[in-house]
């Protein structure tokens, strides 16, 4: 799937280290495993059961469609059962019991979810109400991927999990925004009204090995740019935003972490902390890296950018001192 995944999950498990025994026999159900990310859970679910656990565990990995056959055939014999289900409608009740469910799937891309805004909402709100029926009915610990999109523009950068942003309802972003501040309400009554076991973690500006080049945010922008030769539009308005930008395999591993090593109901930044830096920046970084030009020119944001969040940089403190993540 990608060159070097040896190495790369190689390190995804030390950074996990010694929390991946907990999974030891368990069975995890897990949504969005076709995406981006997806590809790294099954990457680690795999090493573990091959290489660390003395129980396998099972994996239920559930996305629109089954994967295409050669990566079926790459994962058989792993512990792996991949499900075929629409998350914009419920997902049926398991007759397997399950020790973990994470509720991953999504739209995150601005230019896709501008596309379809109610896909966004229900890919979201429905599979994560699905998600906590089920892990209410085997009491297991569940897990919600939200965002940092949750803080909007903070006035406290780095930025913790404690501070509160301010989400307008009503732009193009908001289908996305909202839901997953409405999915983070969903978690927290049912930890509090149910006595379940959640965590949510706000993913920040993750990258890496895997990402679909039509994906449109900055980073597969920049590679097809480089490796199409032609120019990259960057969006600007009066000041270019500032992001930090967050190894895959950290993420990988922050979210691993949090499922196994999460306080009670207690929400987790996963990202990285420095540098901050804005577009501009972090093509000369990319071309100070390789060596190489690449070719760009300035526009104006279409509307899905022009309310985009100015700064993101997360605090990870709390992450560092309560679930082992670095």
């Amino acid at each position: 799937m990608f060159k070097n995944k040896t190495f790369e999950i190689n390190k995804v498990i030390e950074m996990i280290g010694e929390s991946a025994r907990k999974l030891d026999g368990k069975s995890l159900l897990w949504t969005g495993t076709n995406g981006f990310l997806g590809i790294w859970v099954l990457l680690v679910i795999r090493y573990l059961n091959l290489y660390v656990l003395k129980t396998p565990c099972k994996l239920f990995a559930y996305d629109i469609k089954i994967p295409p056959k050669s990566l079926q055939d790459e994962f058989s014999n792993s512990g792996i059962y991949f499900r075929s289900h629409d998350l914009t409608t419920k997902l049926l009740p398991m007759s397997e019991k399950i020790d973990y469910v994470v509720h991953m799937a999504g739209i995150a891309s601005p230019y896709h979810y501008k596309q379809r805004p109610l896909d966004t909402i229900d890919v979201t709100l429905e599979g994560i109400r699905s998600g906590l029926d089920i892990a209410r009915n085997f009491n297991a610990k569940f897990l919600f991927t939200s965002s940092s999109e949750v803080y909007q523009t903070a006035s406290i950068v780095p930025t913790p999990e404690s501070y509160v942003g301010s989400i307008p309802s009503n732009n193009e972003r908001s289908c996305y925004d909202v839901s997953k501040l409405m999915g983070e309400n969903l978690t927290y009554v049912y930890g509090k009204h149910f006595n379940l076991q959640t965590n949510i973690v706000r993913i920040f500006n993750s990258f890496g090995p895997g990402i679909n080049e039509k994906d449109s945010r900055i980073l597969p922008k920049i590679a097809s740019s480089i490796v199409g030769d032609f120019p990259l539009f960057i969006y600007k308005n009066n000041e270019l935003p500032t992001r930090t930008y967050c190894p895959t395999g950290n993420t990988i591993a922050g979210i691993f972490l949090t499922l196994l090593n999460g306080k009670k109901n207690e929400i987790y930044n996963i990202g990285i902390d420095s540098p901050e830096v804005t577009v501009e920046q972090l093509i000369q970084i990319i071309e100070k890296s390789y060596n190489i030009k690449v070719k760009y020119e300035f526009v104006l944001p279409t509307s899905v950018y022009l309310e985009e969040p100015k700064r993101r940089c997360p605090d990870i403190s709390k992450a560092k001192s309560e679930i082992g993540y670095n």
